[in-house]
């Protein structure tokens, strides 16, 4: 549910959901969107109580990110606009053929079919040859970590792939990662980071001091990768 708190000439909209925690968490996404996860049956007062606490940070998160707007405004789908592909930038060149296709090559990425000037059809494709791509490059990465991270004795886990709108990757209790497929449009370094992420909270479903000990002992230097991806992605 929408709701919102004043905090001095600012006004912090949030989405609040409720679950089965202890604690009351904030998290604050590229897009400056607030979302808030409290325990069940807690009081409206005392979370907009909480998030006036927070509210300093809450602002300078969301600064940091519009710092980076717009990296990339919304895709119209017409020859000569850029698309990004393992971060780095494509011109998109539209062809009329018969036979569709979508081909990567000398610094186009070339879409053929019927009728160029249909957009969702051009989208479409364009969606499909990204999901494809994905599958490749993710399962080749999620191999190589989950056997470096993972005991032998851990349950075997599930690689999925979806179009999320509000995370780059989640992993939940029944041993199943599942990766946004937009990543495939960043670097390989953030991809990589993304996965052993996920693979970390195989063993630790939180945030934890101990999650946080195992992802620095896999992956050193991973503020900095998630810093690249947030501000390149944005």
């Amino acid at each position: 549910m929408k709701r919102s708190v004043k905090y001095g000439r600012s006004l912090i909209e949030y989405d609040l959901a409720f679950s089965d925690r202890k604690t009351l968490g904030i998290k604050v996404h590229p897009d400056k969107s607030v979302q808030v996860i409290a325990p069940t049956d807690s009081p409206i007062e005392k979370i907009n109580e909480k998030i006036r606490t927070k509210a300093s940070w809450i602002l300078k998160q969301q600064a940091f990110f519009l710092s980076f707007y717009p990296l990339t405004p919304p895709r119209k789908y017409i020859s000569g606009e850029t698309h990004l592909y393992l971060g780095k930038q494509y011109r998109l060149k539209l062809i009329q053929s018969a036979k569709e296709s979508v081909k990567l090559y000398s610094g186009y990425i070339t879409v053929s079919c019927a009728d160029p000037s249909n957009r969702k059809r051009v989208k479409a494709l364009l969606d499909k040859w990204y999901s494809d791509k994905a599958k490749i490059h993710f399962q080749s990465l999620f191999d190589h970590w989950i056997s470096a991270i993972t005991p032998p004795s851990k349950e075997p886990a599930t690689l999925i792939y979806k179009w999320m709108s509000d995370k780059w990757g989640r992993c939940n209790n029944q041993n199943q990662i599942t990766l946004n497929i937009k990543l495939i449009q960043a670097p390989k370094k953030c991809i990589e980071y993304v996965i052993v992420h996920e693979i970390c909270h195989l063993t630790h479903l939180n945030h934890s001091k101990s999650f946080y000990q195992l992802l620095e002992l896999h992956y050193p230097g991973w503020r900095r990768t998630k810093h690249q991806l947030e501000t390149f992605m944005a």
